[in-house]
């Protein structure tokens, strides 16, 4: 979906890991967003890479220039849309609640 971060138009994934091949058109650099540890509905970095509190991909149509510390700090996020689907499976409700399916 179309999205802003600090101003500059991406194309942003939510909670997917898109693969390098499948770029859109236009937007060739691929970057990651995290969020925060206590909150899960927006971002809070924009990175290289990202492994831990993963919140999904961007791509860009320019690059970016990190710091040493090899992130940006994400000061405004919008996209077109008025929701994301969060998607949670079964096998996370088991793990996380207990829950099994009535037989």
């Amino acid at each position: 979906m179309k999205a802003w971060v600090n101003g500059t138009e991406c194309r942003f994934f939510y909670d997917e890991v898109i693969p390098q091949e499948q770029v859109p058109e236009g937007f060739y650099y691929r970057y990651y967003l995290r969020h925060d540890e206590n909150n899960w509905v927006k971002p809070i970095s924009i990175e290289p890479y990202v492994f831990v509190n993963f919140f999904g991909t961007v791509f860009m149509k320019n690059k970016l220039e990190f710091d040493k510390n090899k992130f940006i700090d994400v000061k405004r996020f919008k996209f077109e849309g008025k929701y994301i689907q969060f998607r949670i499976t079964e096998s996370f409700l088991n793990k996380t609640f207990g829950l099994q399916k009535a037989k």
